[in-house]
């Protein structure tokens, strides 16, 4: 790790990076987001252009610090002794162009999905729902596709991968993982209302008021100093 102690990176900040791409993986896992190996947490390790991310074949319920590895934004291994995800490629590409947010996920949180593999976009029926997209195929590394990916993660966190997954963005772990979840809750409000009746969408001008709403309104704001 020496080359990452120069860029003032020292192993005990390393370790806390690690536990936390763990956490977000468990997270995952606990909230029946990923089964088996599927699914990819991704973290950007802060002030360098190295990328902390899940290694391949490896369930989410079962990893360890160690398994770790770390990759430059080329998708090239830097450390670590197991070999990267197939979706490394589309995580670092996020990573180059996006470097203000910190984490990327990849899920395949079932009712997403199942949206994804129908070819069906999620359509917006309530209030938690200000993005969604649809793209690409497993494992991409198309310049189109990939491109295709980081034009819908311009005006949302949460983008679903044609007929494979679900890939999500955030400024901290701990917003990525909450899209995860809220998106996958979104899906399922929308199958059910589906179900029920013909709901009726909301309007670009609702999305947008939301949206403010969220950003300026919801939760809790900082006191000012």
């Amino acid at each position: 790790m020496s080359e990452l102690q120069l860029k003032g990176i020292d192993p005990a900040q390393l370790e806390k990076l690690k536990t936390t791409v763990i956490e977000v993986a468990r997270g995952l896992f606990e909230n029946h987001l990923v089964i088996s190996t599927f699914g990819v947490v991704s973290l950007r390790i802060p002030g360098t252009d190295n990328v902390l991310i899940t290694p391949s074949g490896f369930s989410k319920n079962t990893l360890q610090n160690d398994h770790l590895i770390i990759v430059d934004l080329e998708g090239k291994l830097l450390a670590g002794k197991y070999r990267p995800s197939v979706e490394t490629t589309m995580h670092t590409y996020v990573h180059k162009h996006r470097p203000e947010l910190t984490t990327v996920i990849h899920t395949h949180s079932p009712m997403a999905v199942a949206f994804a593999a129908a070819d069906v976009e999620i359509p917006c029926v309530s209030a938690e729902q200000a993005f969604v997209r649809k793209y690409s195929y497993p494992g991409t590394t198309e310049p189109s596709e990939l491109k295709a990916i980081l034009k819908s993660l311009e005006k949302t966190n949460a983008v679903l991968l044609r007929k494979h997954g679900v890939i999500v963005v955030g400024r901290t772990p701990e917003e990525g993982l909450d899209t995860a979840i809220v998106l996958e809750d979104v899906a399922k409000i929308a199958f059910h209302s589906i179900q029920l009746a013909k709901p009726r969408e909301f309007t670009k001008a609702e999305i947008n008021y939301l949206t403010e709403f969220k950003r300026t309104k919801y939760g809790q704001n900082p006191s000012p100093k």
